[in-house]
């Protein structure tokens, strides 16, 4: 079902990298979710006020408030799909996040209003009719909703948008509150407690959870995320395959939405290099990352010594330092300023964000101390950065 979709509606479907493809993709999955949503909607309000269930009216509102995020989600992936312009050089990609954060918004809100229904019913009971057909049609809903749950995680996973992957686990969440709905009602043939009530509650505190982690994941890349480890490796390795160029550091990658990132990097090239010829590679290695990878990359040009024996062999000991203080620690940008009674060993050292600015302040003295051990001349002048 779900290729035939694509096959469908999705023109170019295989160009997912394309705005336009995956403005498709998200209008697709956004109105599939809203005509299953307003189904699984009068269906769930037939039988909630039929048998006077609360817990399934819950549901059923459940169900209403996922189709609103599908409208939402729709709005939000036209909007990310416009073309840069003057005011947004980068696009409009961010926007998709946006409207997964008001979307989880309104699951959050759904979620408390009915908590506060469920509490009611719980003081004050009302019988709950069920029968096997009302069951059937509780599964039924649960089928609908664990093909949309996989369609819209295949389609996520296809376009890489974390939104559309947020709706899935929410299907996937729904079939579990319908389950507990099912099994309360079951439960409420057998004794006089307000079994009903108390699912709701349950329910609604699942709903709440959901909202909350969709929130948690759609905030995350608009604070701002470390750089995806496979892509941070996949930048530098494809940099790295390039003439002069010795080593790395620096990467930081900055998401715009899906399909936009810019990257910048630091690539260290021999001091003595062709810097004409240099600058050529890199310009080949920025296209390069661009086209394997999408990700449009500025790198900037640190020449350092590396045919100074002298040099090396003091890298390597101030090196061999960090290491022996922690196997976390890496350096780069090293430079040796020369002099008969004192000898500064300048560098910067990569230090895990778990370092605050007291343990700086101890490793700084162990990097001194330790250094000096080795020629009491050795000056340490540290500059602490973090792996973005």
């Amino acid at each position: 079902m779900t290729s035939l979709l694509i096959r469908l509606f999705v023109k170019d479907a295989e160009n997912t990298r394309d705005a336009r493809v995956r403005e498709r993709y998200g209008v697709l999955s956004g109105a599939v979710g809203i005509a299953c949503n307003l189904f699984l909607f009068a269906l769930k309000m037939a039988i909630g006020l039929l048998s006077g269930a609360i817990s399934i009216a819950a549901d059923a509102f459940n169900n209403l408030s996922d189709g609103l995020s599908c409208l939402i989600s729709i709005v939000g992936f036209k909007v990310s799909g416009k073309e840069p312009d003057a005011k947004h050089p980068f696009g409009y990609g961010r926007t998709e996040y946006i409207a997964g954060l008001i979307v989880s918004f309104i699951i959050v809100l759904v979620g408390f209003e009915f908590l506060k229904t469920s509490a009611s019913r719980i003081l004050h009971p009302e019988p709950v009719e069920a029968s096997p057909i009302l069951i059937a049609i509780l599964a039924v809903s649960m089928a609908v909703k664990l093909w949309m749950g996989a369609f819209n995680v295949g389609i996520g996973r296809r376009i890489d948008s974390p939104v559309l992957m947020a709706a899935g686990q929410d299907s996937r969440n729904d079939v579990i509150t319908t389950g507990v709905v099912v099994v309360g009602m079951i439960a409420g043939r057998f004794t006089t407690l307000p079994v009903d009530g108390y699912i709701g509650v349950l329910v609604a505190l699942f709903i709440i959870w959901a909202g909350a982690g969709i929130a948690r994941d759609t905030v995350a890349p608009l604070l701002g995320e470390a750089a995806d480890p496979e892509v941070a490796k996949s930048i530098e390795r494809i940099v790295m395959d390039s003439d002069y160029i010795v080593g790395v550091h620096d990467l930081i990658v900055h998401n715009y939405g899906a399909g936009r990132s810019l990257a910048s990097l630091h690539a260290e090239v021999p001091s003595d290099s062709d810097f004409v010829a240099v600058h050529e590679v890199i310009d080949e290695a920025e296209k390069r990352v661009w086209q394997q990878t999408g990700v449009y990359v500025v790198i900037h040009m640190d020449p350092i010594d590396v045919n100074n024996a002298h040099v090396a062999a003091l890298r390597e000991q101030a090196d061999a330092v960090l290491r022996s203080i922690d196997e976390r620690l890496s350096m780069h940008d090293f430079r040796v300023v020369d002099g008969e009674r004192q000898i500064n060993l300048i560098f910067d050292v990569v230090v895990p964000f778990s370092y605050d600015n007291d343990a700086k302040r101890e490793l700084m003295m162990r990097i001194r101390d330790q250094l000096k051990k080795i020629d009491w001349r050795y000056n340490p002048v540290v500059t602490f950065d973090h792996q973005m």
